[in-house]
């Protein structure tokens, strides 16, 4: 492991992972399954949260971070400060480090990839996967025990999958991207002669991923060279990569671009609105202004005598008009005001002009949050969440909540019998309503749900005997994820043909930046769930932001109704709901189109029905 200058999330998560693969590889039972339980829950600590860890580590907190061991921080620590860890190397050099490589296709698993490396000698991790598509396409996989041409057909297409992603750039989900800007944004503030600070571009469209981080401040021209310089002087930078009269960029941890443009408060808006895009928002808005005989650039807009004119030195042209704000800008044009999420080239232009731009749905129009995970122990298939029922309850009613939702994963079905499933799960029940036998009517309500996964052949992990202690079930695929499209289908129609299934979690099962959505028939998907009052879930955890904007802005010309929730596996995760919140305003949604804007008893209601 080489010396760097700094380890991203994904980086330290990828590391613990790897030291989890090794002890499972090397796994002496029961010695090594609690080590494999706390590097994974490590590493998916790390890959969640909204800061970096080597940040937090610089602060003195890395102990502070839930699932961060005693022993784990000390690693961590070691490789934090001298770019190494001799005890992760100790450990890492008794499995090839081909199999690392390996695990990154698609439906490769630890024990796979480690027997295949063994098997035909992969020993080089710089070309462990392209020896291993050629051996695959030579037939030589087929013949192995327990593998055939199938699986063999499988590897290679997830090898081609894996080769057509690899080159894509990184880019940040837009929680992560949008907590790093508040904090330079929060920085910049701090200084006495800056009045505004605001997003650019992705961020400030609320795209799902975030590549560099534009910001734009409001900033006297007397003062424009302190501004820079103090920009430049930003604790957190590992460089400053230019610095101009009006313009700066600097690079954070883990190698991450800053701009910051100045600009004076008379024309803020002209530039808010250029920079913000998108490009193909610009350009059609570029041609709107034309046919009116205007030019826009990022200083305002100008008549234009000539429209083949070019104009020099345009911030010093006495006749533009400047605006301050954008909603002046769009009036100007005889546009209704567009709001930056829905700035996509789409058809926003034309619905401007003719005022048909909805209102959408703010975060203050939700009352309640449906999916949310507790500490309970009812022996789940997945993870734990980390807070009680009633702390979950508490902080649904500081943030304003008229209920909230526990939605635990299902019982595991592998150990448990459906009856003892059916006994874990009447247990549970009691357990809530016995913690809540005082609950004050005033307060935040809660809902009894649970969120079940959906089988390969679609039925339900819960025996529906178990149906009778929820109120309501979230399905929701974890497994299988390569199945074609008319399969897929199939499998997620059946489930939500389940009685008290009312919402589709996490309907694509993508992951940001690590595993594409599986393809669904999204017109029977749509259909099916406007027939059986079934929402689609638009999931707010990080790595998710799910279903995707696109496909909500779809499933509103169907009628589709939405639960837009945080998925929250800790009581601060709630506060996530809010990038879900984007993700619906993106698909210009409206407040009556989402479930939890209604009130409990219309809640209750539904969910009863």
């Amino acid at each position: 492991m080489t010396k760097q200058k700094g380890f991203s999330n994904k980086e330290v998560a990828e590391l613990l992972r790897n030291v989890a693969t090794t002890y499972l590889l090397q796994s002496k039972a029961p010695i090594n399954r609690f080590r494999i339980m706390a590097y994974e829950n490590a590493a998916s600590t790390a890959e969640h949260l909204t800061r970096e860890l080597k940040d937090i580590w610089e602060e003195g907190k890395l102990r502070e971070v839930p699932t961060i061991g005693e022993s784990i921080a000390a690693n961590l620590e070691e490789l934090f400060k001298t770019g190494r860890s001799s005890y992760f190397e100790k450990i890492l050099k008794r499995v090839p480090s081909s199999v690392f490589v390996l695990m990154k296709i698609p439906g490769m698993g630890p024990k796979k990839s480690y027997r295949l490396v063994k098997e035909f000698h992969l020993n080089n991790p710089n070309t462990a996967i392209a020896d291993l598509k050629k051996i695959a396409k030579a037939g030589k996989i087929a013949v192995l025990e327990n593998f055939g041409e199938k699986s063999q057909s499988d590897i290679i297409e997830s090898i081609e999958r894996y080769e057509a992603h690899k080159h894509r750039d990184d880019r940040m989900p837009l929680p992560y991207a949008h907590a790093l800007a508040e904090k330079i944004i929060r920085y910049l503030l701090e200084h006495p002669r800056v009045k505004r600070v605001d997003a650019l571009g992705s961020l400030r469209r609320k795209v799902a991923t975030v590549g560099d981080i534009d910001l734009a401040a409001v900033v006297k021209e007397k003062y424009v060279k302190e501004v820079i310089e103090y920009f430049t002087r930003y604790s957190g930078k590992i460089a400053v990569d230019n610095a101009g009269r009006k313009k700066a960029s600097i690079i954070v941890s883990p190698n991450i671009q800053v701009d910051l443009r100045l600009q004076k408060a008379a024309s803020y808006g002209s530039m808010l609105q250029y920079f913000t895009g998108s490009k193909a928002h610009n350009i059609n808005l570029r041609e709107y202004a034309l046919k009116k005989g205007l030019s826009l650039s990022e200083y305002g807009i100008r008549k234009l005598k000539d429209q083949n004119s070019k104009i020099k030195n345009i911030e010093k042209q006495k006749n533009i008009k400047t605006f301050s704000d954008e909603k002046t800008f769009y009036h100007y044009l005889g546009l209704q005001y567009i709001p930056p999420e829905l700035r996509e080239g789409t058809d926003e232009i034309i619905k401007a002009s003719k005022n048909q731009i909805p209102k959408l749905l703010s975060i203050g129009d939700v009352k309640g949050d449906l999916h949310i995970h507790s500490s309970y122990d009812l022996k789940p298939s997945h993870d734990f969440g980390q807070n009680t029922y009633l702390e979950i309850v508490k902080k649904g009613f500081s943030l304003g909540y008229k209920y909230v939702g526990f939605t635990d994963h299902n019982p595991k079905i592998t150990g448990l019998n459906s009856k003892e499933v059916v006994a874990v799960m009447k247990k549970r029940k009691d357990y809530i309503d016995k913690v809540f036998s005082t609950h004050p009517k005033r307060s935040c309500q809660y809902f009894i749900g649970l969120e079940v996964d959906i089988l390969p052949d679609g039925l339900l992990a819960l025996p529906e005997k178990a149906f009778a202690y929820v109120d309501f079930l979230i399905a929701a695929v974890h497994s299988s994820f390569g199945l074609n499209q008319k399969t897929m289908t199939k499998r997620v129609l059946r489930a939500m043909s389940y009685p008290k299934v009312k919402i589709l979690g996490h309907p694509t099962g993508r992951l940001l930046g690590k595993r594409e959505g599986y393809e669904l028939n999204w017109a029977e998907i749509f259909s099916f769930a406007v027939q059986n009052d079934i929402a689609l879930e638009i999931n707010s955890w990080p790595q998710r932001l799910d279903l995707p904007d696109a496909l909500v802005r779809e499933g509103v010309r169907y009628g589709v109704k939405y639960a837009i929730n945080s998925d929250a596996h800790r009581c601060r995760d709630m506060d996530g709901l809010y990038y879900g919140v984007s993700v619906a305003r993106r698909g210009w949604l409206e407040k009556e189109s989402v479930v939890n804007t209604w009130s409990y008893q219309k809640m209750k209601s539904w969910i009863a029905n």
